[in-house]
């Protein structure tokens, strides 16, 4: 059996072609609380540090990575965080403007206190983290 072409069917080109798919989304963040902004994420509470242990608290390590990626040029176009119910571990996500068309990257990153696991980050086009410490860049 031979192929047929478009043209060989008579019909019209926009019969045949489906709308454009709306973009993937660049950045999953799962969480089984609310969803923080900034702002909020500035009262999340910050253990007080020990003799062997200097907890940071989420919201620098969210400005510093910001300033760092202002220094190349690189804004955030969207983010959105998430924490425990104890606020001992952060979870967040950052979609970035990368300065071209057609492309967009994202951050996703993850800080505790409690020592369940250390200061992380994971980049792509695609992240997904989640406060099952699912944790992936594309």
């Amino acid at each position: 059996m031979q192929e047929t072409t478009v043209i060989e069917q008579d019909q019209p080109v926009g019969a045949i072609l489906s709308p454009v798919p709306a973009p993937a989304p660049t950045m999953t963040l799962c969480s089984y609380g609310t969803k923080l902004t900034r702002d909020e994420l500035v009262r999340v509470a910050t253990p007080a540090a020990t003799e062997t242990h200097k907890p940071i608290p989420h919201i620098a390590v969210v400005e510093k990575l910001i300033e760092a990626l202002g220094f190349r040029q690189i804004g955030v176009v969207r983010e959105e965080y998430a924490v425990s119910s104890d606020g001992m571990r952060m979870f967040g996500v950052m979609d970035l403007s990368s300065g071209f068309e057609g492309c967009r990257f994202a951050i996703g990153l993850r800080n505790s206190h409690d020592k369940s696991f250390r200061l992380s980050c994971t980049v792509g086009l695609r992240v997904f983290v989640c406060e099952n410490l699912a944790f992936h860049g594309e």
